[in-house]
């Protein structure tokens, strides 16, 4: 076997283990529990797929989110910061209403070691079309509450 043939594996390799790990293909979320947002985190690009930057809500983990994954956070209304981190930090900051939907993309850009994350609030046509192509990240996000609680200890105590 050439390099050519080799490298090509590896690299197909390491895009297919990228889908393995998620869920289900796109689909709406049911209405909202009382008194919360909707908050759809989703990552439609095949750029570094071997990076799954940890997606955090007020500094809580809420969960890793590979290549063309999404996840559904239901927030308590308020600021709401959704940040995510390598060796480079991003973060979008929310004003959460009650029974609003949000999309918020993440994308994964070049960086020195590892691939630097991106957040950004996109609009709602925006978010419904490109959320599509994107699977279920199979993880338990933690409750408005935990969030509102702040993080636990040995995370505030890495910062």
């Amino acid at each position: 076997m050439n390099l050519r043939t080799t490298a090509l594996l590896v690299a197909s390799a390491l895009l297919l283990s990228g889908c393995a790990t998620l869920g289900a293909q796109y689909t709406a979320a049911g209405a909202a529990p009382p008194n919360r947002g909707t908050v759809y985190v989703y990552r439609p690009g095949a750029m570094a797929p071997a990076v799954s930057p940890t997606v955090s809500a007020n500094g809580v983990p809420l969960v890793e989110l590979p290549a063309h994954g999404y996840f559904v956070y239901y927030a308590a209304p308020g600021e709401l910061e959704l940040a995510e981190h390598t060796e480079a930090k991003t973060s979008v900051t929310l004003d959460v209403k009650a029974g609003e939907t949000y999309y918020v993309k993440g994308t994964v850009g070049m960086g020195f070691f590892v691939g630097h994350p991106h957040l950004v609030l996109v609009d709602k046509d925006t978010g419904e079309k490109e959320i599509k192509d994107c699977k279920l990240v199979p993880a338990t996000v933690p409750t408005a509450e935990t969030v509102a609680a702040g993080p636990p200890p040995a995370i505030a105590a890495k910062k």
